[in-house]
């Protein structure tokens, strides 16, 4: 990959991104896409894991061509 992920192991993010309202137990996956200046352009809350590869993918190209 050439791009950084971030791992939320101490589920701050996804507290503050609304993933869990829990400290333990089980939470939703997301995605959130970060730009290089530090803004966040897209937070995906319906993530389907079958395509979330593709559709990232497809995102990511979208926006290159803005």
């Amino acid at each position: 990959m050439n791009f950084p992920l971030l791992l939320d192991t101490g589920r701050n993010l996804a507290l503050l991104f609304g993933a869990t309202d829990k400290l333990e137990g089980r939470f939703n996956r997301i995605t959130i896409v970060i730009d290089k200046s530090g803004k966040i352009i897209q937070i995906d809350k319906d993530v389907k894991p079958e395509t979330q590869g593709s559709d990232l993918v497809n995102f990511i190209k979208s926006q290159q061509t803005n």
